[in-house]
């Protein structure tokens, strides 16, 4: 068991490493897995290497001391090291922290695990006095604790807020336990509690794998609802035109064939029949009108792409869009970052825009307020499209993307202008999230990467 968690650790910090080695609070999260290990790894060594291998050791009793002291070490190391880690992971994903105040920290942090080096005999017997291990981890785990929700509750972006919430979630109550178990029963003589720490473990990895299937933990994300929408929408284009190719030809033959009938009736005098055939030819460019439309809404999508400004583009749309603003007594509220400039479609930009402030409209029949955002967070150029109407219920919320899906009686809605707008923003590389609560309003946010991104302050 020891050693699955220990192995389990170490392909964790990987996993997290990998996800975006660049940024150094994913370092710090990493390093924070892997110190945290270094207590299975001296439970190894102690409990399943030194004890079966006596008659080696008898021969070569400098190994036996080697590892002696490689456990001890490692066993220091997790100790002084996971709750310095921890700090520091949690303020380099303090985004109100400069860069100057983040190093500043980072040093100041350092000086209580290097006072314990200093203080702590740690071969042959490891001796730590834990009054004054807890006098400085406990506050340094509840400093990170702070920061983190800190940072939670400033930060604008849903997916990057979203995914903190659960990395908060999988990584403070954790570590609330192994603390307890390390440091807080051991100034009670318990110097066993820490084997609880294997369940704490075992927990937590298989929270992070049901949280990163579906919401995401730490930049993993194995976002199994949105490959399910994605091959939708593939075998729905793909499907589209062929059934777009048969509708028309057959069509086509009952145009003619009305045509043909309305000639009768004229020769024949038949009035009757004659408004039959018009009825059959108004019919038939009816179906032909849909299917242009659906067909326009599924094709695969081609982006024309070149570096605009999205504050100028939101603008545009909201002076366009102005008379239906005043019909419905909509006050539309705008606040966009002008220094920031994307490269994107600005054709199908504009027409996700437009489509979802239409959307929003339809939901205010009664007046409200539209509220339009342009601003930078960690991960993403970040849109928001708010407004103040009837919302989308918690039933409804999950399927809102799906194509065909639509809340709208209408004849002229055929519930595929939000897969539409995603499918768009898939092709930038970017993502489409929304948030709605049942009446109290909507809000769409459209995600494009950091790497379309110019201007603005990262």
């Amino acid at each position: 068991m020891m050693v699955f968690i220990l192995f389990t650790l170490w392909a964790l910090g990987l996993l997290v490493l990998f996800t975006d080695p660049r940024r150094t609070s994913i370092r710090w999260a990493s390093a924070t897995a892997f110190v945290g290990a270094g207590g299975f790894f001296s439970a190894v060594i102690d409990e399943m290497i030194l004890p079966h291998w006596v008659d080696v050791f008898a021969l070569h009793p400098q190994w036996q001391s080697a590892l002696v002291w490689l456990s001890r070490s490692s066993s220091f190391l997790t100790q002084t090291g996971l709750p310095f880690t921890f700090l520091l992971f949690a303020i380099h994903s303090f985004e109100a922290f400069s860069v100057k105040i983040k190093g500043i920290l980072q040093y100041a942090a350092l000086i209580p695990p290097l006072i314990m080096l200093v203080i702590t005999p740690i071969y042959p017997v490891l001796t730590f006095n834990y009054w004054i291990m807890v006098a400085w981890v406990i506050p340094y785990y509840l400093l990170a604790c702070i920061l983190l929700v800190l940072q939670y509750r400033q930060e604008k972006d849903p997916s990057v807020k979203k995914n903190s919430f659960f990395t908060n979630i999988l990584i403070i109550i954790p570590l609330f336990f192994v603390f307890l178990f390390i440091y807080v029963m051991r100034i009670q003589n318990d110097y066993e509690a820490w084997r609880y720490n294997t369940l704490v473990v075992i927990v937590q990895f298989v929270l992070i794998v049901a949280i990163s299937l579906k919401y995401g933990f730490l930049g993993v994300r194995l976002r199994v609802e949105k490959r399910r929408l994605d091959s939708t929408l593939r075998a729905l284009t793909s499907g589209a035109q062929i059934i777009n190719h048969t509708i028309k030809n057959e069509v086509g033959k009952i145009s003619l064939y009305a045509d043909r009938i309305e000639s009768y009736a004229d020769d024949t005098n038949q009035p009757g029949l004659k408004e039959d055939a018009a009825v059959l030819i108004q019919s038939s460019q009816h179906i032909l009108d849909m299917m242009n439309r659906i067909q326009g809404q599924l094709s695969d999508i081609v982006l024309q792409e070149k570096t605009v400004q999205p504050s100028q583009i939101i603008l545009q749309v909201v002076q366009t869009l102005e008379p239906y603003a005043i019909k419905q007594q909509v006050e539309v509220v705008t606040e966009l970052d002008e220094t920031l400039r994307v490269s994107c479609d600005p054709v199908q930009l504009r027409e996700i825009l437009t489509n979802l402030c239409m959307n929003a409209f339809e939901a205010m029949k009664s007046g409200g307020t539209l509220h339009l955002q342009l601003f930078l967070s960690k991960k993403h150029l970040v849109a928001a499209i708010t407004d103040t109407g009837t919302g989308i219920s918690k039933e409804n919320l999950p399927h809102v993307l799906d194509p065909f899906f639509s809340t709208k009686k209408t004849s002229q809605n055929f519930g595929l202008g939000l897969s539409y707008c995603y499918n768009v923003m898939q092709k930038h590389q970017g993502t489409l999230e929304i948030i709605s609560e049942l009446g109290k309003g909507t809000t769409v946010f459209l995600l494009f990467p950091k790497k379309r991104v110019e201007g603005g302050n990262w």
